[in-house]
């Protein structure tokens, strides 16, 4: 494969995003540098010069899904007045995100194969967990919530979009592609009576 060049800065890139493709196909723990310079079009031995080793860029790739993930859940509170229905849209959202971008999620909270100490890393996660736990409390309303039941709150939410999108992607509620189906699912599971009760 004939090599390209890369200006300063997009080698890092070129290489996330081969790394990407390359987890749409096949899981994480098969991959080598050697298959992901290949498909980036770069010299064998770029992964390791600039990210280190395997952990380092699919840290990286962990890092750039977080931040993506963020992103998406910042925008879904825009211009929404109500704080149920802000939660319950990104709750929304964050299924979305998982099931639009399964490479991404598949990498992004595997810690045995990152480094979740790396600095980017948990400041990608800062904003995520922002986002919940804001929405959270809004939800509360009045009710002033200490760290445990916020804490409480949040794992309850984090743990129901979450594990509710590795089964969807499974294909255990039908066919992953049925979308409608999928906003009925949501409708009823991020139902409003249902989350207030969680911060009781």
């Amino acid at each position: 494969m004939q090599k390209q060049a890369y200006h300063h800065g997009d080698l890092a890139n070129a290489l996330i995003k081969a790394t990407v493709s390359l987890l749409a196909t096949k899981g994480a723990a098969t991959l080598s540098l050697r298959e992901i310079a290949r498909v980036a079009g770069v010299s064998h031995g770029a992964p390791a010069h600039h990210f280190g080793d395997k952990s380092g860029l699919l840290t990286a790739v962990a890092t750039k899904g977080q931040g993506l993930l963020g992103e998406a859940l910042l925008e879904s509170q825009i211009n929404i007045p109500s704080a149920g229905m802000r939660l319950n849209k990104a709750g929304q959202v964050y299924v979305r995100f998982a099931i639009e971008q399964p490479a991404f999620f598949s990498i992004m909270f595997e810690t045995e194969l990152i480094n979740p100490l790396d600095n980017e890393y948990i400041a990608s996660c800062a904003i995520p967990r922002s986002v919940l736990t804001t929405c959270i409390r809004d939800v509360a309303g009045k009710k002033k919530l200490n760290a445990r039941q916020v804490n409480a709150s949040l794992a309850r939410l984090w743990s129901l979009v979450h594990g509710f999108s590795v089964l969807w992607l499974s294909g255990n509620f039908g066919d992953p592609d049925d979308l409608e189906l999928l906003d009925s699912i949501l409708f009823d599971m991020l139902n409003l009576k249902n989350l207030k009760s969680w911060t009781r």
